[in-house]
């Protein structure tokens, strides 16, 4: 089972910084980032619209030059936002990138800049649109869908897409036959988020591939 690190372990580390990136590549097999256009058009690794509740500056991300967003403080850690380009940077050969895509029309050009790690890179986002966006015959490069509440018509979104991945919440091993059904169609599941060994081991016996964590105490 691969450990991919939310947002860099954001319990462990300011998350999406270039902080929790250098620290979580020493535990983590796949590193997942938030990704977003900003103001001067750069990609960057955000998760939010705005910048209020993470930094000590104010205003939308698509309204903020990437030289604003550098210069911020996120979570008081003295580090800035990213652009997606160093954060991938950051990122050893061996280890795999999984780009949550925020916003439509940011598939393509976030695959290119992932590309400097030799990896898989998984681009994923609940917006099944924004995933049909991405043009790319490099079989490195996997869809992911993510779950929302309605397991039928996400299911349903993702063989479309062709995904090679399902992105569910935990609660879905639970509660829907999700896990198995993605299996049966040659889809393997990462589970989100995940914060207790106990929870990962009985998600392990369920055939689960990955899981999708804050800590990497999850092992």
């Amino acid at each position: 089972m691969r450990l991919i690190a939310h947002r860099g372990f954001a319990d462990r580390y300011p998350a999406n910084t270039l902080v929790a990136i250098e620290n979580a590549v020493a535990d983590a097999d796949m590193i997942e980032l938030d990704v977003r256009r900003c103001g001067s058009g750069e990609l960057v690794v955000f998760h939010d619209e705005v910048v209020d509740r993470a930094t000590d500056g104010s205003g939308r991300v698509d309204e903020l030059p990437l030289s604003r967003l550098e210069a911020l403080d996120v979570h008081g850690t003295g580090t800035g936002v990213p652009s997606l380009a160093t954060a991938a940077d950051a990122i050893p050969d061996g280890t795999g990138i999984n780009l949550e895509l925020k916003e439509r029309g940011i598939a393509n050009e976030a695959v290119a800049a992932a590309s400097t790690v030799d990896n898989e890179v998984i681009v994923s986002s609940f917006d099944g649109e924004a995933l049909d966006q991405l043009a790319t015959d490099d079989p490195t490069v996997e869809l992911a869908y993510l779950f929302g509440l309605n397991t039928d018509e996400d299911f349903g979104h993702a063989l479309a897409l062709d995904c090679g991945y399902i992105h569910v919440h935990w609660s879905h091993w639970l509660l829907t036959d999700a896990i198995e059904r993605a299996h049966d169609a040659d889809m393997r599941v990462n589970v989100w988020t995940i914060d207790s060994s106990i929870a990962t081991g009985l998600l392990e016996r369920a055939g689960v591939d990955g899981v999708i964590a804050d800590s990497p105490d999850v092992l």
